[in-house]
């Protein structure tokens, strides 16, 4: 989506990398995501403190929006950065807009499973909201963002009626925004 959207030249083969590798530092975004509980280590979060004080972004993702994950990575915020509490990003945020380059974002689809009855066939409902995320400021910049609703998943394109978050194309506008701003 970034090339195609953006223009821009991409590595679309994914680096795995430990929090705690030095070469953290050489990425200017890196991302996260899970569906299980974690916790950091001390080395971990002093790793990642650093990373974010001297400028580097993470984007968090909740897969199929995991409650367990979604708890750890706000503990683990919390515990990471004890003075600057995880907020939700205003619906307002700059980072909604064409400010940065992406999309105007005022209301993106997001799937929300429904329960079913036996015999019933599993069903999704798609609703129109603002994007919810959540982030962690330092000053006027925000050095982690999270969204306890799924983007990778959509962007990998692994769509499941079961998977709590938002749409393919709209989770692609979400990752191109917070990229832009982040870069």
């Amino acid at each position: 989506a970034a090339s195609r959207e953006l223009k821009i030249r991409v590595d679309i083969h994914p680096k795995l990398i430990d929090i705690r590798d030095p070469n953290l530092f050489n990425y200017p975004v890196v991302f996260m995501h899970g569906r299980n509980a974690f916790r950091l280590t001390d080395q971990e979060r002093e790793r990642l403190r650093t990373y974010v004080e001297r400028g580097g972004v993470l984007l968090a993702d909740s897969i199929c929006g995991n409650q367990a994950f979604t708890e750890s990575f706000r503990r683990e915020m919390a515990a990471t950065f004890p003075q600057h509490p995880m907020e939700r990003i205003p619906a307002s945020d700059p980072i909604w807009t064409k400010q940065y380059g992406g999309f105007d974002l005022p209301t993106v689809g997001r799937r929300d499973p429904q329960p079913s009855t036996a015999g019933e066939p599993l069903r999704a409902a798609v609703r129109n909201v603002p994007p919810e995320l959540e982030a962690v400021r330092f000053g006027d910049r925000y050095g982690v963002i999270f969204s306890p609703y799924d983007l990778s998943c959509a962007l990998e394109k692994h769509d499941s009626l079961e998977c709590r978050g938002y749409v393919r194309e709209d989770a692609a506008k979400i990752g191109l925004n917070i990229l832009l701003y982040a870069v």
